[in-house]
Formats: C-alpha cells, structure tokens, sequence
C-alpha cells in the first residue's frame, strides 16, 4: 500500500547530497562543492515543486491544517529554502576569488547551519502533518495516481 511518508526517502538523499556539498568546502574544493550544491539544488527544487504541484494542493483542499501546518507555511519554507540556495551560489562564486578561502568556508558553513536547522523543521513537519494528512484524505487509488504522476515527473529530462 502506498504511503505519502514513502517519500520521505527523497528526504535522506537529499541530506546526503548536501553532506557531500558541505564535505567538499571542509576540503577546500570549491569546485566540487559548486558541482554537488547544484545538484543538491535541482533536486530540492525538483522535489518541492513536486509537493508544490501536486501535494500541496490536494492538502489545502481537503486535509484540516493543524496549528503550525498550513499549506502557507510549507511554502513559505519552500521560498526560505530557495533564498538560502542562492545565496550559497553566490558566496561559492567569491570563494573563487576569496583572498582568505578558509576564512570564507568557514563564514558558508556557518551560514549552512540556519539552513539545516530550517531542513529539520520542515523535514518534522511534513513527517508529522502533510504526508500522514494526505494519506488519511485520500484513497490507496488517488495515491497510487499521484505516485504514477511523480514518477512520470522524475524521469522527464531535466531543463536549466
């Protein structure tokens, strides 16, 4: 039987892609670390227009959002999420050029950690409200087409 907290597999993968971002700056490898923060960011992109497109919706429409679980306030992360990926772009491109490259990974690394800390609330709260929500609303039918749609997403070749 299909469960929406099956997904929260994504949500590992996703970690140990940033962990192998955040591996590569303790090397110093600024251009590893450019390589996996990009690919850590089309993938949490990927994924968040995927809950964007089709989770959020079926959860605002039919699921009773509890105190701290309104569709307004995953996005809202999903938009914080966003702005603290680009911002880490832009502080790799002036690690590039940085006169004190330790000095710079070690200012990217702790602006990380605000990050993280935002990757665990969200992670906490779509494992506690929106996926067990979404599975109570709908029917092993309805999750076996939203799965069947996710999949045709994911293997859709991905555009810049």
């Amino acid at each position: 039987m299909k469960s929406f907290n099956d997904l929260l597999d994504i949500h590992k993968q996703l970690d140990e892609l940033f962990l192998e971002h955040q591996r590569s700056l303790l090397r110093l490898d600024i251009a590893a670390a450019g390589a996996a923060l990009e690919a850590y960011t089309m993938e949490l992109f990927a994924h968040m227009n995927d809950e964007e497109d089709v989770m959020i919706p079926l959860y605002r429409e039919r699921a009773e959002a509890p105190v701290g679980g309104t569709a307004e306030i995953f996005l809202g992360e999903h938009d914080k999420m966003r702005q603290y990926l680009l911002l880490f772009k832009e502080e790799l491109t002036k690690l590039a050029e940085a006169d004190d490259l330790e000095r710079g990974v070690l200012f990217l690394l702790d602006s990380q950690h605000i990050f993280k800390r935002l990757l665990v609330h969200h992670d906490s709260r779509e494992r506690n409200m929106l996926y067990p929500l979404l599975d109570q609303v709908t029917t092993e039918q309805e999750r076996e087409r939203v799965f069947a749609r996710l999949l045709a997403f994911q293997g859709a070749p991905m555009t810049a």
